[in-house]
């Protein structure tokens, strides 16, 4: 019987953490903002890497006259008419409130941009892609 009760608390154990792990991962899907951004996919393919999309956002070429390369920055987004979000402010110090983007000011080959962490996507060889029409 006590071996039973060990048991028992292990796997409550093992599930609770596990549970935890789910609940953290899933947490900003649970309470976050939904933005929808305007993109400008590129369609690379790489032998090593597998077949996957560069994206390219228009919150990427923003105005960032304080920010040095490699500098953290904050982009305030903000809801339009036509349901896109759109870059409002660039901040280098993180807003109190409202929805924004955390990234890193890159240098391109013509000017500061900012990367996001999100600007590819890979999936499945020879997978179907849905293309949506512009808005």
């Amino acid at each position: 019987m006590n071996q039973y009760k060990r048991l028992i608390i292990a796997l409550g154990v093992l599930i609770g953490i596990a549970g935890s792990f789910i609940l953290y991962l899933s947490w900003p899907l649970l309470t976050g903002t939904t933005v929808i951004l305007k993109t400008q996919p590129v369609d690379p393919f790489d032998i090593f890497r597998g077949q996957y999309l560069t994206i390219n956002y228009e919150i990427s070429r923003v105005n960032l006259s304080a920010a040095k390369e490699g500098n953290t920055v904050y982009v305030s987004l903000k809801e339009g008419d036509d349901k896109i979000w759109h870059a409002d402010k660039v901040l280098l110090s993180k807003p109190d409130n409202g929805v924004f983007i955390r990234g890193t000011a890159k240098q391109s080959w013509r000017d500061l941009g900012v990367e996001y962490g999100i600007e590819q996507y890979f999936f499945e060889r020879d997978a179907r892609i849905p293309i949506m029409d512009s808005v």
